[in-house]
């Protein structure tokens, strides 16, 4: 029996990577669950407090949590998804929302199912489960929900003679020709971005209330409006 693994976004339902898991077949029988996350400050500061919790009443249990970046963690899971050794992968990983569907729909031997576990998903916003729900069951369970935010150099926009009020409520048409008159004047770009990612433009379609598709499956961008 291939082992099979729990995708999981959200630190409070720990257990629930353990009842999913442990009956795997290539499970080692030491009573350790391996997890992947990234951001020490963040996702694995968190990990390791759900740990400790859950340890309190499983003693027995040891938590292992590995720094894995989430470029990473795609790039492992398509390579074991892909040979068919699960063995490389551990029992719960941490995945952005927009590689969950292609993942389950790609490479479906690499995940548990966990519709019938003791969780109760009506707690978690339905745009946030939707995620991880692959005809109708549920594969994941919801990690954050961050909200992405704007900071800028008020100090910079002074020089290009701006302030916040410019950047409020507007367009993003709007906001790339008031970005093309700050680099022009002050010789800064408005944002940066990471090269290979993808989370800018999903952002920015997110907060026109975009997406990147049709309701029908069909790509919306090349007339994507926003």
């Amino acid at each position: 029996m291939r082992k099979k693994i729990v995708a999981i976004l959200l630190i409070a339902t720990m257990a629930m990577g353990i009842a999913a898991c442990g009956g795997s077949g290539d499970k080692k029988d030491d009573n350790t669950i391996t997890v992947w996350c990234w951001d020490k400050t963040f996702n694995i500061f968190a990990m390791e407090e759900a740990a400790k919790i859950y340890q309190e009443d499983h003693q027995d249990v040891k938590i292992d949590i590995v720094e894995v970046g989430d470029v990473d963690v795609q790039s492992r899971l398509t390579t074991a998804g892909t040979s068919g050794d699960l063995s490389t992968l551990p029992d719960i990983f941490l995945m952005q929302d927009h590689a969950f569907q292609k993942n389950v729909l790609s490479y479906p031997d690499v995940f548990t199912e966990i519709s019938e576990k003791k969780i109760d998903f009506s707690e978690f916003a339905s745009g946030k489960t939707d995620f991880s729900v692959v005809d109708g069951k549920h594969y994941g369970v919801p990690f954050d929900n961050g909200a992405a935010i704007a900071c800028y150099r008020t100090d910079i926009l002074q020089e290009a003679g701006m302030t916040l009020e410019d950047f409020t409520d507007i367009t993003w048409d709007e906001w790339v020709e008031k970005g093309k008159v700050v680099l022009e004047k002050t010789g800064k770009p408005l944002l940066t971005t990471t090269a290979g990612e993808c989370d800018l433009l999903t952002m920015m379609l997110q907060s026109a209330g975009a997406s990147l598709f049709n309701e029908d499956g069909t790509t919306n961008i090349a007339k994507n409006d926003t």
